[in-house]
């Protein structure tokens, strides 16, 4: 299908755009810290937004995801719906702290609220997920997705992906990051459009997909369900959910380049509506690939073979563009995370210590080349085995989301919690997610039938919250004055004084964020509606 020569030219000229945009953007840049880790901090809304959206959809959406549509149907939904309140979390409590503190990193808030400790072990285990989880394993699904669309070989298209992204990431930093972002967000997503449009179209609407499989659209399954248990699903936010787009760089890092910290909470509510709209776009087409070919042995060839089937000649560089733009803008967002993230809190406190901006600037550059050529070695190396992408990036983030949504959650929001029960918390955390995958779930015999990542999740994650409380009220309170004006409270839900008169009226923050809850609340509403009193019902 991606054989005519107007979808390889289609598809060349993206490519050679998205690179001269990257450049462009670029160019006029000094060489200071805050240009290249922070964007100098002159981000408009809109690309915070696109860039977070962009950031966060990879290949794991429109092949993990999409295959794990087509296997158990819209309750994979959920992992795009229930961000409504992880980014509520983001725009009320947590952006003024990482904003008015002029802080570059997450590792680098840890520090300020706990202790050195804190800082360097998050920084550390932040690298070794990114590069395993967030980019060898990404590379690794994008390697899979045009192999089963376009027949390309996943060598070759892991080597070229990754010198794409790094052309432009290791040179321009956070403002060829999160403009090549935009452009990536508005082409995946009419790439997405086109495919989720001409399946619909096919499967004869939506209407009739869902009276045909009524099954697919359940979104509360029973709480001993293998796979999606209701009460995990439901409760992901509070671990998963707050690590993930509250507490990780790849996601906050283009809030704190924003030009005011009304475009920063503001691109973060346009991101939350992006949400609603994404399993239209990932979730649906599982669905629509069932109908049309039941029994696929390999759910992540799924959209592979939607494409194949629908997108006809002329549209499928689009698609093809709209698929690489997935994952080039998650790999360049995660490895310039990585970069910012030892720059500036392994490299500068152990060799750094007044060095100048252009050395930094460097040896941010280099140590970007280097983690993404080892990433591409790691994805090469995975391609020689079988691993289901969405089951993989989810298990990868289990280990390490609750503990760290623990110690960010409760900084914030209680000055009793010492930097003592933090650093237990963090070393605590790892080793008892493996008790409890290996022996509590497995051998005790009530948490047998609950035996699932997403309730062994929140087990960890409620386990953590009590240890961290015991262990803050047995050792002594911080200081006052180290918490002061960390802690939060309701004054920080309004924005600086100097940017309450611009905030008012069709720019106010309460109604956009107020229109996201609800339009999620109907949303939900609908679809349990169908499922349980509807014609979805048993």
């Amino acid at each position: 299908m991606f054989g005519g020569r107007l979808d390889q030219l289609l598809f060349a000229l993206y490519l050679v755009a998205n690179i001269c945009l990257g450049l462009w953007v670029s160019r006029r840049r000094k060489a200071s810290v805050k240009d290249y880790f922070l964007a100098g901090e002159q981000l408009p809304w809109y690309a915070i937004g696109g860039s977070i959206i962009a950031a966060n959809i990879s290949t794991e959406h429109f092949i993990g995801m999409v295959g794990a549509a087509y296997a158990v149907g819209f309750v994979v939904a959920q992992w795009e719906w229930g961000n409504w309140f992880t980014f509520s979390a983001l725009v009320w409590i947590f952006l003024p702290y990482y904003l008015r503190g002029g802080i570059y990193t997450m590792p680098e808030f840890l520090e300020r609220r706990y202790n050195k400790e804190c800082r360097y072990m998050f920084a550390v285990c932040s690298l070794v997920l990114w590069i395993v989880a967030q980019m060898a394993v990404v590379l690794l699904a994008g390697a899979k997705a045009l192999q089963g669309m376009f027949g390309l070989d996943p060598f070759v298209t892991i080597i070229g992906l990754t010198i794409l992204a790094g052309s432009y990431t290791i040179y321009g930093g956070l403002i060829a990051v999160a403009w090549t972002d935009f452009l990536q967000f508005v082409v995946l997503m009419v790439g997405g459009l086109i495919v989720s449009y001409l399946g619909l179209e096919r499967a004869g609407g939506i209407v009739n997909l869902m009276h045909q499989f009524p099954a697919k659209f359940k979104i509360i399954y029973p709480i001993t369900d293998p796979n999606y248990p209701w009460f995990g699903v439901f409760t992901l936010f509070l671990s998963i959910g707050i690590w993930y787009n509250c507490t990780n760089q790849f996601i906050v890092q283009r809030c704190l380049g924003a030009k005011s910290e009304w475009d920063a909470r503001m691109g973060v509510i346009f991101a939350g509506f992006m949400k609603l709209l994404l399993p239209f776009l990932v979730v649906i087409p599982g669905i629509v690939a069932f109908q049309m070919f039941p029994g696929l042995t390999d759910p992540d060839q799924a959209y592979p073979r939607l494409v194949k089937e629908l997108v006809p000649l002329g549209l499928g560089g689009v698609v093809m563009a709209g698929i690489a733009s997935a994952l080039l803008s998650h790999l360049s967002s995660v490895l310039n995370s990585c970069s910012t993230v030892f720059t500036m809190d392994l490299y500068r406190p152990f060799f750094g210590k007044g060095k100048s901006d252009a050395h930094l600037v460097s040896v941010g550059r280099w140590s970007g080349f280097l983690i993404l050529t080892f990433a591409m070695g790691l994805a090469i190396w995975f391609t020689r085995g079988q691993h289901s992408v969405f089951l993989v990036i989810q298990n990868v983030g289990a280990w390490v989301a609750a503990p760290i949504a623990v110690v960010f959650l409760l900084g914030v929001l209680w000055r009793r919690a010492t930097a003592q029960a933090a650093t237990f918390v963090l070393i605590f955390g790892f080793p008892y997610t493996a008790l409890v995958e290996y022996v509590l779930f497995k051998h005790v015999w009530f948490l047998q039938p609950f035996d699932n990542w997403l309730n062994r999740t929140f087990l960890v994650w409620a386990t953590c919250m009590v240890v961290m409380v015991v262990v803050s009220y047995l050792t002594p309170a911080p200081p006052a004055a180290s918490v002061d004006g960390i802690i939060w409270s309701r004054k920080y839900l309004d924005l600086p004084e100097s940017e309450r008169a611009y905030a008012k009226g069709a720019r106010s923050l309460l109604l956009w964020w107020g229109l996201m809850v609800g339009l999620a609340g109907a949303l939900y509403a609908y679809v349990i509606w169908f499922q349980f009193w509807g014609p979805g019902r048993a």
